[in-house]
């Protein structure tokens, strides 16, 4: 099979675009739901002495106007420090310039982070009350979603994660279903 593209929302439903209030009569299309996928891995031969912040890894770049719905961390190899906290920070950038000078908390989607160590299993990373806007609607430009590897501690030993960035695709007036006059 091979690879498809299609600009703009791809929108699921029977009815276009109706008005009134009885189902089945009104509008009821909705965009679909898709992700990409990255991945990171710690690299190897760094210090075991001393804290470490690694290399920002681009996971994934979302089109303007998208809806995140969720981002999924599957750590398959263990993240480890020796006591202090070990950290994944999923940070934003744009496409204009490149990573955010600074991961500040209105940049910052979400973090995974363990006393020490960060387990092998699945976690749902979930906004809070600083970066709900950008899951809502991450705005006119395309973005860029980053991941950052740090402990606070000693590096004990190196981890491996895959991420999918799941979304829902809009027009980049955040529109999820086309006005009757765009046809």
């Amino acid at each position: 099979m091979g690879f498809a593209s299609h600009l703009g929302p791809w929108l699921l439903g029977t009815k276009k675009y109706t008005t009134g209030t009885t189902a089945g009569t009104i509008q009821n299309m909705g965009a679909t739901i898709v992700l990409q996928a990255g991945s990171y891995t710690t690299p190897s031969g760094v210090s075991t002495s001393a804290a470490y912040t690694g290399d920002t890894t681009r996971i994934a770049v979302l089109p303007a106007g998208a809806i995140i719905h969720a981002i999924i961390a599957d750590v398959t190899t263990a993240f480890v420090g020796a006591s202090l906290a070990t950290t994944l920070t999923f940070s934003t950038g744009n496409a204009t310039t490149g990573l955010s000078s600074n991961f500040a908390s209105g940049s910052t989607l979400g973090t995974l982070s363990g006393t020490s160590t960060l387990s092998v299993g699945r976690t749902t990373i979930t906004p809070n009350t600083t970066n709900i806007a950008l899951f809502d609607n991450i705005g006119t430009t395309d973005l860029i979603v980053n991941l950052v590897f740090a402990t606070a501690g000693n590096y004990t030993s190196g981890g491996s994660v895959n991420v999918q960035v799941v979304y829902a695709v809009c027009g980049p007036d955040n529109a999820l279903y086309p006005t009757s006059f765009q046809n």
